[in-house]
């Protein structure tokens, strides 16, 4: 039975980049095999993050960022300047690719295309099965396999979504802003919007969005987005060539999966998501070099993630968007009105201080949230 220092189960976007930050550590020369079911059938997802310049994880071939955000309703529209901040885009073919031809170059690193079909934790380490019958050892387990079972209330927000690659064949975009939220007319029952990256003038990303406790098919949000750009485009032509489609858990109310202090929940699966944005990426990238800084030190793992005060704020916002969706427009668009764009990106990255959060959620309209509060409930 092969022995290995770490295993990964799941391959995805936690394990890579948990991977990357190990390889730059003195814990490079660990055995490490990452088991996953999907091989290299790399998700096609565009993911997003904020920063003052691109992260060092950023794959070399992305290159596109903005410095502008946009948010509209009902024919208003506010331009946000983002001041030090930019908006960064990732395709994650691109991010997978890029890091597996890197980690090809590290002899200590084995990629097997499995399932694992069982894990029998021991005093020091792990036995893993795989469904191929073979048995592997390790003396860590990091696991980012998330299934909708492991979320405590099973009738959670999901932020469901399709999106399109379009190429149009006149100028059309200005892509010297991304159109964050372009919050459609609601139905009293989900709360939708539009989301566009525009990738020059005549390429863009275009998305349509909606938050559902129930599961929306495909082919009604495809309705939807085609609506959404046929009101948008305003008859101009255009070609698609590439979807993508997701649903993302809105819920800070994970099961306790970890079993032994060595069996280590990444991504997802650890609460690396804000709840309420469903930004992730970057949350990832600081959780993944926390981690692997108190791996190379030695010290007691951290099981926390985003502070427990955010979590709150997530479910203040959360109970609107389950129990009032109507009100959301408004939230979103007093929040950005009367605060910095950047401070409120940073309170939304969690990176704000509890008397900055004060002083921004002052500011803004009460009765929404003082109704949420009244009404409180974990989601």
């Amino acid at each position: 039975m092969v022995h290995y220092d770490y295993i990964f189960a799941g391959g995805g976007c936690a394990a890579y980049s948990m991977l990357f930050y190990l390889s730059k550590c003195k814990l490079k020369s660990k055995r490490i095999l990452i088991i996953d079911p999907m091989g290299d059938d790399f998700p096609n997802k565009t993911w997003c993050y904020w920063a003052k310049s691109p992260l060092e994880i950023q794959p070399k071939s992305e290159t596109k960022f903005w410095n502008k955000l946009n948010l509209s309703k009902n024919g208003s529209k506010l331009i946000l300047p983002l001041g030090e901040l930019n908006y960064y885009h990732i395709e994650a073919g691109n991010f997978f690719k890029e890091l597996k031809a890197y980690f090809s170059s590290i002899p200590s690193i084995t990629f097997l295309e499995r399932k694992i079909t069982n894990i029998s934790p021991a005093s020091q380490n792990f036995e893993i099965e795989t469904d191929s019958g073979e048995s592997f050892t390790c003396d860590y387990l990091l696991d980012s396999r998330l299934e909708e079972g492991d979320f405590q209330n099973q009738k959670i927000l999901k932020q469901q979504f399709v999106g399109w690659k379009i190429k149009t064949k006149q100028p059309f975009f200005d892509d010297s802003a991304v159109t964050l939220m372009d919050i459609l007319p609601q139905d009293q029952k989900n709360f939708s919007f539009g989301y566009i990256l525009p990738y020059d003038s005549k390429h863009a990303l275009v998305e349509y969005t909606a938050y559902s406790e129930k599961a929306i098919p495909k082919e009604n949000l495809k309705a939807s987005l085609d609506s959404y750009l046929e009101k948008h485009l305003q008859n101009v032509d255009y070609s698609v060539y590439f979807e993508e489609t997701g649903a993302i858990p809105m819920s800070t109310q994970y099961k306790t999966v970890q079993t032994h202090e060595r069996w280590i929940p990444i991504g997802t699966r650890a609460g690396w998501s804000r709840p309420s944005t469903g930004y992730t990426f970057q949350f990832i990238q600081e959780h993944c070099q926390k981690l692997v800084n108190e791996l190379e030190s030695e010290v007691a793992l951290s099981k926390k993630s985003i502070p427990s005060r955010h979590f709150f704020y997530d479910n203040i916002l959360l109970n609107i968007a389950k129990k009032w969706p109507e009100q959301l427009e408004n939230v979103f668009f007093d929040l950005f009105t009367v605060n910095s764009t950047e401070n409120v990106l940073r309170f939304l990255q969690a990176k704000t201080s509890f008397w900055e959060e004060i002083n921004l959620l002052r500011k803004v309209r009460f009765a929404p949230y003082l109704k949420s509060l009244w009404y409180y409930e974990k989601h």
